[in-house]
Parts: structure tokens; sequence; C-alpha cells
């Protein structure tokens, strides 16, 4: 005999509920907290593509500004070098023996005219070899490089611009007597296995390198020396005894247009290029460019290459 519930005996009010879905039902703890984390890892996920669309976009900005930074260094490159050497053409047909005489002030003011014409000459070059790197349009011509050949140059070279420069020191193979000035020693490159490089921006670098340790030695030396490391490696070192550099400042001299501040040069400015371009040169190479310098006691760049061409990547 059923119950009596509500008055109505043999009647059960849950058997008129509909079922219930288990789908519909309130979620178990465990449920519950697997319904949360997956809420906050799509949350996540948004955050994170939102996040590569950002980063995507940002990258096509700076892409789009160097490329941009590229066409205006060569573009300005191009339209200054024409003007800048007829400026020097004119200022050495003027001061030819050939042409009428010159007063003093004539020559004095022709020689600075001349000088500051080829200062802004080597700063049009440095522009287009560096937009000419950062387009990716410079390519290493591989080979075996004459080192004696390439140290040879560069004394001639070194000799050229110290007497530019109005040092009173000689370039040299081997060390000497320091006299007033500053002595350049190329030492000469002995006992080096062979090396495939290339020898043009090879010697570019050296020469940048060089012509920047001599600006800022005041007196004491320059020097250009080689050695290999291990068995695959050849280090080329430019030391000098000049002003040097603070350990701050390591890695922003090869910014471009970068100088230190309140560094004296000697008879020459600089541009801010040489250095960076120099670097660019040596990754192009496969190597590296390295300092080591101190304030008061000098400062060494060394070139380390692969004695072989590294593999393309």
């Amino acid at each position: 005999m059923g119950g009596v519930v509500g008055g109505h005996p043999g009647l059960d009010p849950a058997a008129d509920r509909p079922p219930v879905d288990p789908r519909e039902a309130p979620p178990s703890g465990l449920l519950a907290l697997y319904h949360q984390l997956s809420a906050e890892l799509a949350e996540t996920n948004r955050g994170v593509v939102a996040l590569h669309a950002d980063l995507d976009q940002r990258s096509a900005q700076l892409r789009e500004a160097n490329e941009a930074k590229t066409r205006f260094l060569a573009n300005i490159g191009h339209e200054l070098r024409a003007p800048v050497t007829a400026i020097l053409g004119l200022v050495r047909l003027l001061r030819d023996p050939g042409s009428d005489p010159l007063t003093a002030d004539q020559r004095e003011q022709l020689a600075l005219l001349e000088g500051s014409a080829s200062d802004l000459l080597t700063l049009v070059n440095e522009l287009l070899d560096l937009a000419k790197a950062e387009s990716g349009r410079l390519e290493p011509r591989w080979g075996t490089v004459n080192l004696p050949s390439v140290f040879g140059a560069l004394r001639g070279t070194m000799q050229s611009i110290s007497h530019s420069l109005g040092m009173a020191g000689s370039v040299t193979a081997r060390p000497g007597t320091t006299r007033a000035g500053v002595e350049v020693v190329v030492e000469e490159p002995d006992g080096l296995p062979p090396l495939r490089t290339d020898e043009s921006m090879l010697a570019q670098v050296l020469r940048n390198l060089m012509t920047n340790a001599i600006k800022f030695t005041p007196r004491g030396e320059v020097r250009l020396a080689a050695r290999p490391v291990g068995d695959d490696r050849i280090a080329f070192t430019v030391s000098d005894t000049g002003i040097g550099i603070p350990a701050a400042e390591h890695e922003r001299i090869f910014e471009e247009f970068y100088q230190v501040p309140g560094a004296g040069q000697a008879g020459m400015p600089g541009t801010g290029l040489g250095l960076p371009y120099a670097r660019r040169l040596v990754t192009l190479l496969g190597g590296e460019l390295t300092l080591t310098s101190a304030v008061g006691e000098g400062s060494a760049f060394t070139v380390t290459l692969p004695l072989t061409p590294p593999e393309p990547a």
C-alpha cells in the first residue's frame, strides 16, 4: 500500500518531473576546475596570438625603417660624391705647378678646402659602403690571401696617413726607436697557415682599425700583428698605446655615427662609421671583431677569421 503524499494516497510528485540532462547538471568540483582552466588557457592563447600579431607588425615596421635608412644613405652618398669630387679636382688643378702662381694666403685657403673636401669624401664613401653592406648586396670574393702583400700595402698607406696628420714617427716592419709622435709597426706575417677569405675586405678592415688607432694615439705606438689561433683560425690584432676606451662604451662604439664623448682625436675627426662597417665586413667573412681596452692603457682590436670560407647559411 502506497504512502500518502500531499493528501493523495499512492501519488509520488517526483514521477511527474522531467528527467535531468547530465550535461546540464551543476558540475562537480573537479569538472568546475577543468572548465576554469580551459577558459584561462583559451584567454592566454588569445593573448599570445595578439602578441605575435603585434610583434609581426613591429618587425615589418622595423624592416621598412631599416630599408628606408639604407636607401637614404645610398641616395645621400651618390648625391654628394659628384660635387665633392669636383671640388677636389678644382683644388688640385689650382695647385698644379702649371697654373698661375698663388699667394701664401691662397695656398693656405686651398689646403684648408682640400682637407675639408677630403674628409667629406671619406664620409660619403663610408656612407655608400655601409648602405651596400646593409642592403645585402655586398658579397665576399673568396680567394687565397697574399698576407705579405696586404701588410706591405698597409705600411705604405699608414705612412701616408701619418704624414697627413703631421706625425713625426715612422712606419716599420719591426720594433724601432720611438721618436716624437707615433711609431706605426706592421709586423711581418710569418709562419701563418694559408688563409682563404676576401683580401680586399680584410685589407679594408685592417686599414680602418689602424687609421682609427692612429687618430686616438697622441704618442707611442700603433701595431699590427697576426698569429694562428688553434688549427683553423688566424687573429689580426691592432693595438695602440692611446687614450683607451671606457668599458661602458665598448659596444656603443660599434653603433653607427656614435663617438665616445670627450675623446680626443689627433689631426682629423672621425665619422662614426668606420668601426660599424668593419664589424659588418668581419661578420660577412665569418669572423668576429672584439675589443680589449681601458682608459689610459690603450686599446686592442682583434679580428679573428676562419682559414676557410664559412658554409653558406
